[in-house]
């Protein structure tokens, strides 16, 4: 998983990438997509959305206690992006230097679509 110096400062996976080593010894669900190549290095096919949606579930248990399901004909995103768009929208309403009780509103307007909102002609 590449990421970028783009990361967002206060993004948990910046400076730490998952250890897919680590979480697919931790979990059989995950295991069963990763790969070992010659020099011993596990590796993920991110064109595979089984894989991905396996990491996407596997990191949300792992590292916020959360257990999901996504269906495979449902967009997957991947954790540490998604985790980037949150900071940056708490930035943008201004989460960290303000009252935490006050209620804020926002709302995401999503440019992409999955499979079972396309139609067919």
């Amino acid at each position: 998983m590449a990421l970028s110096k783009s990361m967002h400062a206060r993004n948990r996976y910046k400076d730490k990438p998952p250890d897919f080593a680590y979480l697919a010894s931790k979990y059989p669900e995950f295991k069963q997509h990763v790969q070992i190549n010659l020099n011993g290095r596990v590796s993920l096919n991110f064109k595979d959305p089984e894989a991905v949606r396996a990491l996407t579930c596997t990191l949300l248990k792992e590292d916020f206690g959360l257990s999901i399901d996504i269906p495979l004909e449902r967009l997957i995103p991947t954790v540490p992006l998604r985790l980037n768009y949150i900071h940056w929208v708490e930035d943008l309403i201004g989460h960290q230097d303000s009252d935490k009780t006050a209620l804020r509103r926002g709302i995401d307007i999503g440019s992409k679509f999955s499979k079972s909102s396309e139609t067919s002609t």
